[in-house]
């Protein structure tokens, strides 16, 4: 009896399809420390409007969807909240930019957070949160210089 040895079939990808996504790994972070730490009440969903190429894009933008919007959306005793997730060094788009501007304008709280815990911070100035904000305070470590 002889015994055969299958070969694993490499798979190439090209450098340009191989897609690094720092955003999304934050929103990922933010998203599980909201699941945590909302207040029951407290209603929110996040839509990956970003990749997929141009025919994706082309059908959520014939199915309405317009550029700009916050990537996590909150919703709370009638009012809205979005979070817009960042890296380090991102940038609001103009769409981004415009759309903000309007939705505050109409009485809408909308931040920009590179971080978990910019973005608990932001959760609990708007008092959606469990936690207040002396215990978010004195959670974080005291700088000694």
């Amino acid at each position: 009896m002889k015994s055969v040895v299958k070969k694993k079939k490499t798979v190439k990808r090209r450098a340009s399809t191989v897609r690094k996504e720092p955003e999304l790994a934050i929103q990922i972070e933010i998203i599980e420390m909201l699941k945590k730490e909302l207040k029951k009440n407290v209603c929110f969903t996040a839509f990956p409007a970003g990749g997929g190429g141009r025919v994706r894009g082309a059908k959520l933008k014939r199915a309405g969807l317009q550029a700009g919007w916050p990537d996590i959306q909150l919703v709370s005793d009638g009012m809205f909240y979005g979070l817009e997730v960042k890296t380090k060094i991102g940038k609001l788009s103009p769409a981004q930019l415009a759309l903000h501007k309007k939705l505050q304008a109409i009485g809408c709280s909308i931040a920009v957070v590179r971080s978990v815990s910019e973005a608990k911070e932001k959760i609990v100035d708007w008092n959606i949160s469990r936690s207040d904000k002396q215990n978010v305070e004195s959670s974080c470590p005291a700088i000694i210089t």
